[in-house]
Protein backbone atom coordinates (compact mmCIF):
# COMPACT_ATOMS: atom_id res chain seq x y z
CA UNK A 1 0.00 0.00 0.00
CA UNK A 2 2.73 2.17 1.03
CA UNK A 3 4.41 1.65 -1.87
CA UNK A 4 1.54 2.27 -4.28
CA UNK A 5 1.09 5.54 -2.43
CA UNK A 6 4.59 6.71 -3.27
CA UNK A 7 4.56 5.47 -6.69
CA UNK A 8 0.70 7.71 -7.17
CA UNK A 9 2.71 10.53 -5.81
CA UNK A 10 5.63 10.54 -7.91
CA UNK A 11 3.17 10.18 -11.59
CA UNK A 12 0.80 13.45 -10.18
CA UNK A 13 3.94 15.72 -9.29
CA UNK A 14 5.14 14.35 -13.17
CA UNK A 15 1.67 15.54 -14.39
CA UNK A 16 1.77 18.75 -12.67
CA UNK A 17 5.54 19.67 -13.51
CA UNK A 18 4.81 18.93 -16.88
CA UNK A 19 1.69 21.50 -17.38
CA UNK A 20 3.25 24.21 -15.66
CA UNK A 21 6.22 23.96 -18.30
CA UNK A 22 3.26 24.09 -21.22
CA UNK A 23 4.65 26.04 -24.69
CA UNK A 24 2.52 28.02 -26.24
CA UNK A 25 3.07 29.16 -29.86
CA UNK A 26 1.73 32.65 -32.10
CA UNK A 27 -1.02 31.88 -33.82
CA UNK A 28 -1.54 34.79 -35.75
CA UNK A 29 -5.43 35.83 -36.79
CA UNK A 30 -4.76 36.74 -39.86
CA UNK A 31 -3.26 35.20 -43.25
CA UNK A 32 -0.05 35.14 -44.46
CA UNK A 33 -1.76 36.76 -47.98
CA UNK A 34 -2.59 39.36 -46.05
CA UNK A 35 0.37 41.15 -45.15
CA UNK A 36 0.92 44.13 -47.29
CA UNK A 37 4.62 44.37 -45.05
CA UNK A 38 6.44 44.49 -42.08
CA UNK A 39 7.45 47.24 -40.06
CA UNK A 40 10.72 46.54 -37.91
CA UNK A 41 11.79 48.29 -35.05
CA UNK A 42 15.25 47.91 -32.93
CA UNK A 43 16.21 49.94 -29.78
CA UNK A 44 18.00 50.04 -26.43
CA UNK A 45 16.30 53.64 -26.05
CA UNK A 46 13.42 54.45 -27.72
CA UNK A 47 14.66 57.52 -28.35
CA UNK A 48 17.40 56.00 -30.49
CA UNK A 49 15.05 53.70 -32.48
CA UNK A 50 15.27 52.55 -35.88
CA UNK A 51 12.94 50.75 -38.03
CA UNK A 52 13.08 48.92 -41.69
CA UNK A 53 10.01 47.86 -43.72
CA UNK A 54 10.26 44.75 -45.15
CA UNK A 55 8.39 44.88 -48.37
CA UNK A 56 9.63 41.38 -50.31
CA UNK A 57 7.19 38.57 -50.13
CA UNK A 58 9.68 36.02 -49.22
CA UNK A 59 11.08 38.30 -46.32
CA UNK A 60 7.36 38.41 -45.19
CA UNK A 61 7.20 34.79 -45.28
CA UNK A 62 10.36 33.78 -43.27
CA UNK A 63 9.47 36.40 -40.72
CA UNK A 64 5.88 34.70 -40.29
CA UNK A 65 6.77 31.30 -40.46
CA UNK A 66 9.29 31.95 -38.36
CA UNK A 67 7.03 33.66 -35.82
CA UNK A 68 4.47 30.64 -35.98
CA UNK A 69 6.97 28.11 -35.22
CA UNK A 70 8.34 29.92 -32.13
CA UNK A 71 8.11 28.05 -28.95
CA UNK A 72 6.87 30.03 -26.13
CA UNK A 73 6.72 29.40 -22.60
CA UNK A 74 5.30 30.77 -19.14
CA UNK A 75 8.76 31.21 -17.44
CA UNK A 76 9.79 34.17 -15.07
CA UNK A 77 12.88 35.91 -15.90
CA UNK A 78 14.38 38.87 -14.80
CA UNK A 79 14.23 42.35 -17.26
CA UNK A 80 18.31 42.93 -18.54
CA UNK A 81 18.77 46.84 -18.34
CA UNK A 82 20.27 47.78 -21.61
CA UNK A 83 18.60 44.75 -23.54
CA UNK A 84 17.43 45.71 -26.50
CA UNK A 85 13.79 45.41 -27.99
CA UNK A 86 13.04 44.51 -31.49
CA UNK A 87 9.70 45.01 -32.60
CA UNK A 88 7.40 44.13 -35.37
CA UNK A 89 4.57 45.22 -37.33
CA UNK A 90 2.05 43.44 -39.60
CA UNK A 91 0.35 46.18 -41.79
CA UNK A 92 -2.56 44.17 -43.10
CA UNK A 93 -4.04 44.81 -46.30
CA UNK A 94 -7.49 45.95 -44.60
CA UNK A 95 -5.95 48.58 -42.94
CA UNK A 96 -5.42 47.30 -39.31
CA UNK A 97 -2.39 46.08 -37.91
CA UNK A 98 -0.59 43.23 -35.80
CA UNK A 99 2.35 44.08 -33.37
CA UNK A 100 4.48 41.67 -32.04
CA UNK A 101 7.59 43.21 -29.58
CA UNK A 102 10.88 40.71 -28.39
CA UNK A 103 12.75 42.28 -25.46
CA UNK A 104 16.09 40.69 -24.79
CA UNK A 105 16.52 38.91 -21.16
CA UNK A 106 20.15 37.08 -21.94
CA UNK A 107 21.93 36.31 -25.21
CA UNK A 108 20.05 34.15 -27.86
CA UNK A 109 16.92 34.79 -25.54
CA UNK A 110 14.07 37.28 -24.41
CA UNK A 111 10.35 37.93 -24.08
CA UNK A 112 7.15 37.94 -26.46
CA UNK A 113 4.41 39.38 -26.11
CA UNK A 114 1.98 40.20 -29.47
CA UNK A 115 -1.29 42.23 -29.57
CA UNK A 116 -4.14 40.29 -27.69
CA UNK A 117 -1.75 38.32 -25.46
CA UNK A 118 -2.75 38.54 -21.90
CA UNK A 119 0.90 38.40 -21.02
CA UNK A 120 4.76 37.98 -22.42
CA UNK A 121 6.23 34.82 -22.78
CA UNK A 122 9.97 33.78 -22.97
CA UNK A 123 11.58 32.29 -26.01
CA UNK A 124 15.07 31.02 -26.71
CA UNK A 125 14.80 31.92 -29.81
CA UNK A 126 17.39 34.54 -31.48
CA UNK A 127 14.42 37.02 -32.59
CA UNK A 128 16.64 39.86 -32.31
CA UNK A 129 18.77 38.51 -35.30
CA UNK A 130 16.21 39.29 -37.64
CA UNK A 131 17.42 42.93 -37.82
CA UNK A 132 20.71 41.84 -39.02
CA UNK A 133 19.04 39.50 -41.55
CA UNK A 134 16.81 41.94 -44.21
CA UNK A 135 18.96 44.12 -45.85
CA UNK A 136 16.71 47.34 -46.25
CA UNK A 137 17.04 50.72 -45.53
CA UNK A 138 17.55 51.58 -41.64
CA UNK A 139 15.54 55.57 -41.11
CA UNK A 140 14.86 56.91 -37.59
CA UNK A 141 12.07 56.14 -35.79
CA UNK A 142 10.06 58.55 -34.18
CA UNK A 143 9.25 57.20 -30.38
CA UNK A 144 5.34 57.81 -31.16
CA UNK A 145 5.78 55.25 -34.27
CA UNK A 146 6.78 52.66 -31.83
CA UNK A 147 4.36 49.82 -31.33
CA UNK A 148 1.49 50.74 -28.74
CA UNK A 149 2.28 47.14 -27.01
CA UNK A 150 5.64 48.36 -25.75
CA UNK A 151 4.41 50.69 -23.32
CA UNK A 152 1.80 48.41 -22.10
CA UNK A 153 5.18 45.29 -21.84
CA UNK A 154 7.84 48.09 -20.33
CA UNK A 155 5.02 49.48 -17.36
CA UNK A 156 4.86 45.76 -16.27
CA UNK A 157 8.45 45.33 -15.45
Amino acid sequence: MKKMFILVMAVMLCFTLTACNEEENIDFPFELSSIENVEMFRFTNPADAEKKVITKSEDIEEIYQTFESVSLKDKTTEPTAGGSVTSFRFNLSDGTSYEVIYSEVAVKAGRVITTGMEQDFFTSADIGAFWGSYDYEVTTASEDELPALYELKMNRY
